[in-house]
């Protein structure tokens, strides 16, 4: 389940605790019943459509408060217990327990539709503060909202002329249905525009390393096979070349593992030293092979040059399994 459905769940479930709550505590307020009594009066009296936009108007108003950032959800709070505290008010105006009088609300078809449009106006805008580095989503999902806000209205405007109420869940059941799969039509079209998170220019310069060492090991490996290949044919100057620059890039692989870089024949003899400390075979075997190497004396040279292969190449290997590990 994607993060931003948590949080909307989250919301909503908190927003009907809420209410139930605010709804559940008795008020008494005659001023506030007689405003609503006078309202529903004059809604009562309007054609259909009329109602509808009207309910709509003021829902879409306090889903889009709900979406602003930080203070949408402060607000969808505030809205949440004022509805609960009118009702409670109404329901105590007619001798009705508030909490009964909350259920059957939540029972009327247009709740389920109207309801979750603000627990998603509120989270969306809630998840642009969460995952700033996904905010398109949070703006994307608010689409359905609106959406969600005027099929809403309508259902509960047609209420006003039907007998039985309950009767136009024939027409919310579907809605929703469709409208869970609009929601994720929108998330799918929210995942084209998420950004992977950049690397720091610390992991670029690390990854930048990693795979220049694997370069270089590669080039080891393949002018070894070089080297070979020219003593297979009896080119002994051309082998001892490929062995000397296959020793080379390896040192190079090492190096750039242990974070020393080679550019010059200083920073050559600080990596030898360095590698000697945990095998001092390594400078004497150079020393030797680099000798050898001067006098020609190929079978001489190849021994120790692959002694001092052998060693440094399970060097490179041991610190490449210990960075997987």
């Amino acid at each position: 389940m994607r993060s931003i459905s948590k949080l909307i769940i989250l919301v909503f479930v908190a927003e009907i605790l809420i209410f139930l709550i605010s709804a559940g505590i008795p008020y008494n307020s005659p001023s506030l019943v007689q405003q609503y009594n006078e309202l529903e009066k004059s809604i009562r009296s309007q054609p259909y459509i009329d109602i509808a936009m009207s309910i709509f108007a003021n829902n879409i108003r306090v889903a889009i408060l709900d979406f602003i950032p930080v203070l949408g959800i402060l607000f969808f709070a505030f809205s949440i217990v004022s509805t609960g505290m009118l009702l409670s008010a109404v329901s105590t105006a007619n001798h009705l327990p508030g909490i009964i009088v909350a259920l059957g609300l939540l029972s009327l078809p247009h709740s389920f539709v109207e309801l979750p449009s603000y627990a998603i106006s509120a989270a969306s805008g809630l998840y642009i503060i969460i995952r700033r580095n996904d905010w398109i989503r949070g703006v994307i999902t608010f689409i359905i909202a609106p959406i969600e806000l005027l099929l809403a209205a309508l259902i509960e405007a047609s209420l006003f002329f039907v007998s039985n109420p309950y009767i136009m869940w024939f027409a919310s059941a579907p809605i929703l249905v469709s409208l869970y799969f609009f929601y994720e039509y929108l998330q799918r079209v929210a995942d084209k525009y998420v950004k992977a998170p950049q690397l720091s220019q610390t992991a670029q310069y690390q990854a930048q390393l990693t795979s220049l060492d694997h370069q270089y090991f590669n080039q080891y490996r393949d002018n070894w096979a070089k080297a070979l290949a020219a003593e297979s044919q009896g080119d002994l100057n051309s082998a001892i070349n490929y062995l000397w620059s296959s020793i080379i890039d390896l040192i190079i692989a090492n190096a750039i593992r242990i974070g020393m870089p080679y550019y010059t024949k200083e920073d050559l003899d600080r990596v030898i030293q360095t590698l000697s400390v945990q095998n001092p075979q390594i400078s004497y075997l150079y020393q030797q092979a680099f000798t050898e190497r001067v006098r020609n004396d190929y079978p001489v040279f190849k021994a120790y040059a692959a002694q001092l292969a052998a060693i440094l190449q399970n060097i490179y290997q041991t610190s490449i399994s210990r960075r997987i590990g």
